[in-house]
């Protein structure tokens, strides 16, 4: 459920058609730059946004694998990311950033840094009912964007 989300959030844009394809195709390496600029003035938001949508793919990750190291565990979030990017630039959805697939990284890392700590705090049973919660939340969620854009 998460994934499929994600992928209507970074490539169909929340869309609920193909008409984002084949409307911007870019390519930006330089990190913190380029996408960042609104108006001539820095932008902070988008990374946010990124950042926040990749926290639950970290604690995703770290609750179905637990055994695998802090690197195993990101490596399917940063490469996640990087399809995403690339599928982006493939299908010329939107704009391929560096700073995209780090800020992505990155709350995934944040995600498996939130597992960890409660973990520490609370039993494998605690996690799973707030995952459940988070899911359903996001499900909810789906449901009155697509309820109010039909």
């Amino acid at each position: 459920v998460y994934l499929a989300a994600l992928v209507w959030i970074i490539l169909f844009k929340m869309q609920f058609g193909p008409d984002v394809f084949g409307t911007m195709r870019s390519v930006n390496l330089v990190p913190f730059a380029g996408a960042l600029v609104v108006n001539g003035a820095a932008n902070y938001g988008e990374v946010v946004e990124n950042l926040l949508a990749f926290v639950p793919f970290g604690l995703l990750i770290a609750m179905l694998e637990p055994q695998r190291s802090f690197a195993a565990k990101l490596a399917p979030i940063a490469g996640t990311s990087l399809a995403l990017q690339v599928l982006q630039f493939v299908f010329a959805a939107g704009a391929s950033d560096i700073t995209d697939l780090l800020s992505n990284t990155l709350g995934g890392a944040i995600g498996l840094g939130l597992y960890a700590l409660v973990r520490l705090l609370a039993s494998s049973d605690a996690c799973n009912g707030v995952a459940l919660a988070g899911t359903v939340a996001v499900l909810a969620l789906i449901g009155l964007l697509v309820g109010a854009n039909w």
